[in-house]
C-alpha cells in the first residue's frame, strides 16, 4: 500500500469511525465522492484516482467482508 492510498484508507475510516459518535452519517460512496472532488485536474490525477480506488476497494472489503462487486462507484 502507497503512503497516498494509505491516507485514503485513514479517511474512509475516520468517516466510520466519526459516525459512531455523531449523529451525521457518511456513507463510504459519498466520502469517496467527496474526495474525489479534492484531486486537483492536474498532472498526477490518474494515479491519485488510483489510490482513491485501491482504498475504497481496501476498506469496502475490510467493512463487508466480501469483495466489491466489480463497479464503477
Amino acid at each position: 500500500m502507497t503512503i497516498a492510498t494509505e491516507y485514503y484508507v485513514n479517511r474512509f475510516k475516520a468517516c466510520i469511525m466519526n459516525h459512531l459518535y455523531s449523529s451525521v452519517s457518511c456513507s463510504l460512496e459519498s466520502t469517496y465522492n467527496e474526495l474525489k472532488k479534492e484531486i486537483p485536474s492536474e498532472d498526477g490525477q490518474e494515479q491519485e484516482m488510483d489510490n482513491l480506488d485501491a482504498a475504497y476497494t481496501l476498506v469496502h472489503e475490510e467493512v463487508s467482508g466480501y469483495p466489491q462487486v466489480p463497479s464503477k462507484v
